[in-house]
């Protein structure tokens, strides 16, 4: 019984042991890859030149905007235009945010008309 008790404890011990060792790794990873991870931000389309484009939202009842640069290098999937709903994968740099894919998601709903 003793033997049993005693090699019960240890299996624990080790078991115990080797998920602390091996958890701290992964939590390294996880702090590593934040830095770099992809940044989005998604909306209906408010203002759009050939220089920038505005994207707008509403999260819990507040509004906010943001406008991201368009570089030669900004990859557009659909047609870009106002009042269409996309999403902008963007980095921030010190020049502001840089849009570097935008995918279009299809037209935002238009309001109904009201019956008379």
């Amino acid at each position: 019984m003793l033997k049993l008790v005693t090699g019960f404890l240890t299996t624990v011990f080790v078991m115990g042991l080797l998920a602390c060792v091996s958890s701290t790794p992964l939590m390294a990873d996880k702090t590593s890859t934040a830095n770099t991870a992809d940044t989005f931000f998604a909306g209906t389309v408010t203002e759009l030149t050939t220089e920038t484009v505005t994207v707008g939202r509403t999260v819990r009842g507040k509004a906010e905007s943001r406008q991201f640069q368009l570089t030669p290098q900004t990859k557009t999937e659909g047609k870009l235009a106002v009042r269409v709903r996309v999403t902008v994968r963007y980095i921030t740099d010190d020049e502001g945010d840089t849009a570097t894919m935008i995918v279009v998601r299809g037209a935002a709903k238009q309001p109904k008309p009201k019956k008379k």
